[in-house]
């Protein structure tokens, strides 16, 4: 099991207690598809309530217990159908990885290739171009037929992220 949704942020993020997973990695939840924005270690609850030596002495003894989780925020995209989100994750709901087969299938249906929450995607993540590089990327390997689509649509972005940089 990859992970589990703990914490509904937003209509449009959510958290995971995760094992492995990488920031960009897309993600299944329900029908919901989703990027990784961020990972980050989450101190056990107990820890809050207790001195230094404590925590050392709880460390020896239980080890796994001590770490804590590891938690990712994760960006909703877009239902599997590419339509907008009407609900969010339920708390305790699993999340599955997408693989390179289903994503090929979601963004090239019909014999059509369509990526229509990539603006609003662009929007959330404007100073995280690196987010939308790893997105694209992932795209023109999964469907190299649209890879020049795609490179055009990341030139782009590039372009205009530099655009508004003011060398001094």
């Amino acid at each position: 099991m990859p992970g589990r949704v703990i914490r509904v942020i937003s209509h449009s993020e959510f958290e995971v207690e995760v094992e492995e997973i990488s920031i960009g990695d897309l993600i299944l939840c329900g029908d919901i598809l989703a990027i990784v924005s961020s990972i980050h270690q989450e101190e056990p609850e107990y820890a809050k309530y207790l001195g230094e030596l404590d925590k050392e002495e709880i460390k020896k003894f239980m080890p796994d217990i001590s770490e804590g989780k590891k938690i990712a925020r994760c960006i909703c995209l877009c239902r599997i159908d590419l339509n907008d989100i009407k609900s969010t994750p339920k708390i305790g709901e699993e999340i599955k990885i997408v693989s390179d087969e289903l994503l090929r299938r979601i963004h090239y249906s019909n014999g059509e290739f369509r990526i229509p929450y990539l603006i609003s995607f662009i929007e959330r993540c404007k100073k995280d171009v690196d987010l939308i590089r790893l997105l694209l990327n992932r795209l023109m390997n999964v469907i190299p037929e649209e890879r020049d689509l795609i490179e055009i649509i990341l030139a782009e972005i590039e372009y205009t992220r530099m655009k508004g940089v003011e060398l001094k």
